[in-house]
């Protein structure tokens, strides 16, 4: 009788391990790497993307580098008169920048039955860093009267006393979906676009540019991890 008993006991026990094994190979690796792009709309400028790359070590904290751009729909040139002249200058209403930071997310708040789609909440803070801190703006000349006239070759102005350094944070909601992720969220960073251009002079004329202001705005984003 005892015999028997270790013999189902062994079977048993077998049986266990060799479920537990089978679960072990099956379950699906975590993965480190995740590609992604955002796409913004911004109270400073009309739109923005940022094509980003990160990395989780562990599960829920990662790291995060990403590079953004931002722009408006109308032609940022601008204008005015000096004496009898015009001056046309460069497009400056757009920004470049490089953003780092960390990168944390929460457990999953809420599953399907299979476990292929999850809601979760994540959260970036880091840096803003412009490119370049000093921008230069190229203009030209034009004589500002009818008539005929020899185009003169652009000349440029560079600006002094721009901020290298801002701050960000990006709250959103995410669904994982297998190896992918779709979130909306909320950008916000003190952050100015017009810092690398703003202390420009041309002929003794400041750019007509809108006052300082943090940026914000509703941002939507895909990644795929690998």
């Amino acid at each position: 009788m005892k015999h028997h008993f270790k013999i189902r006991l062994t079977a048993l026990a077998i049986g266990i391990l060799s479920l537990a094994a089978n679960a072990q190979t099956t379950e699906e690796p975590m993965r480190h790497w995740q590609a992604s792009i955002e796409a913004s709309t911004y109270n400073t400028l009309d739109w923005g993307f940022e094509l980003g790359i990160n990395y989780r070590p562990i599960k829920y904290v990662g790291v995060k580098a990403s590079l953004g751009f931002a722009s408006n729909f109308s032609s940022g040139e601008r204008s005015f008169t000096v004496g009898n002249m015009l001056v046309k200058t460069d497009n400056v209403d757009n920004a470049l920048w490089l953003n780092t930071g960390i990168l944390l997310q929460s457990p999953a708040l809420w599953r399907n039955h299979d476990g292929d789609l999850q809601l979760s909440l994540k959260v970036e803070a880091g840096i803003s860093l412009p490119f370049p801190t000093n921008g230069k703006v190229g203009y030209i000349t034009i004589p500002n009267q009818p008539g005929t006239y020899v185009e003169q070759p652009k000349e440029y102005e560079k600006n002094h006393g721009g901020t290298g350094c801002f701050f960000h944070l990006k709250p959103a909601v995410a669904l994982d979906i297998d190896r992918c992720q779709v979130w909306a969220g909320y950008t916000w960073s003190n952050m100015d676009v017009y810092s690398n251009v703003r202390n420009v002079v041309i002929m003794g004329h400041p750019l007509n540019l809108p006052h300082k202001r943090t940026m914000h705005g509703l941002t939507v984003g895909f990644g795929y991890c690998f």
